[in-house]
């Protein structure tokens, strides 16, 4: 259903080939990612990624599962994150990246603890994108609002 993974590989991949699906699926990817990297995914990191998918790639609820349940079992094959990533940064410009990180810090805050694992995962994914640690305190900032006025 989603070959985006084998798009990207393909040598005569352009950039504005790539449709909203794919880069919902993307989105959805790196927001899996992010929930479970404490080592499990909450009620409420699901609830964000799935209202994320809803308000800010308007889907509507069959897509939302349908592209959730495919980056969750895309997930469970993935030994690492390095691949995604880089096809996000081919596939996005700096501001939607810069929106994205907003995004991730939702999914990292939802649930009211930042463990270990989760911080290491956002330092280390301000060098992967190559934004500035401002830009991901602003990011933080940024959702840490929206979180506390859902």
């Amino acid at each position: 259903m989603f070959n985006i993974f084998k798009k990207i590989e393909s040598q005569n991949t352009k950039l504005n080939e790539f449709s909203a699906e794919e880069k919902n699926f993307l989105i959805a990817s790196i927001l899996v990612e992010c929930a479970k990297e404490d080592g499990q995914i909450s009620s409420e990191e699901i609830v964000q990624i799935k209202k994320i998918l809803s308000t800010k790639c308007n889907l509507t609820q069959e897509n939302i599962k349908l592209v959730f349940d495919q980056a969750i079992d895309e997930s469970k094959n993935r030994i690492e994150l390095y691949s995604i990533i880089k096809k996000i940064r081919e596939v996005f410009t700096n501001d939607e990246i810069i929106d994205l990180f907003t995004n991730m810090w939702e999914i990292i805050l939802v649930d009211g603890i930042i463990d270990d694992y989760e911080s290491g995962l956002m330092r280390k994914l301000v060098g992967l994108f190559h934004i500035s640690d401002r830009e991901s305190a602003e990011a933080k900032k940024i959702a840490a609002e929206k979180i506390e006025n859902q």
